[in-house]
């Protein structure tokens, strides 16, 4: 009666002490193999049920020898104690099947953080989930079918019947027996002492279980919103955050061929020019591997991000107003003369603000030139404002040389070294060409060396002489 009011302990108490009078009481020890096994004591249970067993050989001895058996397997007792975790709250007897139904439904809704990973990575956990039942249930049948226990009824031994012979009792004498003593309040407080009324003490299976479900939900939506792009690593933490965040959402919708909502994260007047930007699939490439380190500029009214590969080379600007892309500038994106002279005072303010990593704006300021004597536009203003101006002239005539141009439009290939009076870039093109070799100062164009491009001795010996020197640096 106390174990089905709840009092389990009282319960537990109370038969312990009735097994210690009479530990062959079939009864008693049945009613314990039980509730041991409830209580995930199966070591216990094991041990009652086979004493049950040799008590009374039947159907209910049995059937507890059944249910406790599988528990030497530590694989089976663990599913079942974690079984026994999710059916703890309800009513009524828990036997093998419950506890395992248990154990199914509780790590079924433990998985359930796995699909906010990814569909498959969550019906890969509700497939092992299954896998492991089976498992424990062919162990289970294993260990069963081994005891092959069966339930037999008792065989009368067959006696033979002697003739009967009648013999007189012989008279017994009558004694006069005794009343016993009463049992004193003592001697009973010695057999059985008083149960000591102990403080009520919650369960902790009720704060472990609730617990267990939070932190692996709350591990699933971290892990879910970190698997959209680990570039988004520290944006939250940052100037840009939101301008960084609209960016990826644009590259990851391009990459996955989605819609973009232009009204939220393109600004309406840029949209048709960044579609038609995106028709090329060269720009679109560029796009879609691009990422930004988190380098950011404020101007008041415009914010920038500085855009690279995953190599580190800058690809391009971006250009954002109430948080939406406005416009894109670098070599391709924006080949406007007006978009050219922004591009380079971006790159400028950036420097200044942020400061740039070493040929950055080198490498940025020679693809713009070479950009511009690449288009069919004669009009590269623009583009010799990053040239020196003693150089400009002799640079525009080395230009109307059609071999001369080529090589050098060609040349995409940059290895940059500074040796602090002058900076170069080693430039190369895809075909195993002879090098270029540009010279800046202050971040403009001075003069360029290429093999056989001057008929001056003294320029073919400084070209000899700086490509030897930018080999030797380059191995370092």
């Amino acid at each position: 009666m106390m174990y089905q009011l709840g009092k389990k302990k009282v319960a537990r108490d109370y038969m312990q002490r009735a097994l210690g009078l009479d530990p062959n009481h079939t009864e008693n020890v049945r009613n314990f193999a039980q509730w041991s096994f409830e209580d995930g004591h199966f070591k216990m249970a094991r041990d009652l049920s086979e004493r049950a067993l040799k008590t009374k050989h039947d159907a209910e001895s049995a059937r507890l020898v059944r249910q406790a058996a599988p528990t030497s397997n530590w694989l089976v007792a663990m599913f079942l104690r974690i079984g026994l975790l999710f059916i703890a709250p309800f009513k009524g007897r828990k036997t093998a099947a419950k506890m395992m139904l248990g154990f199914v439904l509780g790590l079924w809704i433990l998985c359930i953080p796995l699909f906010f990973i990814s569909n498959l990575v969550g019906i890969i956990g509700v497939t092992v989930v299954l896998a492991l039942v089976v498992v424990a249930g062919l162990i289970s049948n294993g260990i069963r079918a081994k005891r092959q226990l069966g339930v037999e009824a008792p065989k009368a031994p067959v006696k033979q019947v002697a003739k009967p012979v009648i013999q007189v009792p012989p008279a017994k004498k009558v004694t006069e027996t005794k009343p016993s003593k009463p049992i004193t309040r003592e001697q009973n407080r010695e057999v059985n002492p008083p149960l000591a009324k102990k403080p009520t003490k919650i369960n902790p299976k009720i704060f472990i279980v609730p617990a267990i479900i939070l932190a692996v939900i709350g591990f699933g939506l971290m892990e879910d919103n970190s698997a959209d792009d680990h570039d988004s690593y520290s944006y939250n933490d940052m100037s840009g955050a939101e301008e960084a965040d609209h960016f990826f959402t644009i590259r990851n919708s391009l990459e996955n061929e989605e819609d973009i909502a232009q009204g939220d994260i393109i600004d309406e007047s840029f949209y048709p020019v960044f579609e038609k930007l995106m028709s090329q699939p060269k720009l679109k490439e560029q796009f879609s591997g691009a990422y930004t380190t988190g380098e950011y500029l404020d101007d008041g009214e415009l914010q920038y991000l500085k855009i690279e590969d995953y190599s580190g080379n800058l690809l391009f600007l971006t250009e954002f107003k109430d948080y939406k892309l406005h416009g894109i500038y670098g070599t391709g994106w924006n080949d406007t003369e007006a978009g050219k002279a922004r591009y380079t005072e971006l790159l400028q303010a950036f420097d200044e603000e942020l400061g740039i990593s070493d040929g950055v704006l080198e490498e940025a300021h020679m693809k713009l030139i070479q950009a511009s004597f690449a288009s069919n536009d004669n009009n590269h203003a623009a583009a010799l404002t990053m040239v020196g101006e003693d150089f400009q002239d002799t640079f525009t005539d080395m230009m109307n040389d059609d071999a001369v141009k080529n090589q050098f439009i060609a040349s995409t290939n940059f290895v940059f070294i500074d040796d602090s009076d002058y900076q170069y870039l080693k430039m190369t093109d895809n075909n195993d060409g002879e090098p270029l070799i540009a010279q800046f100062e202050d971040k403009n164009l001075v003069y360029m060396y290429g093999a056989d491009w001057s008929e001056d001795d003294e320029d073919q010996a400084r070209y000899e002489e700086i490509l030897s020197d930018l080999d030797w640096e380059d191995s370092l």
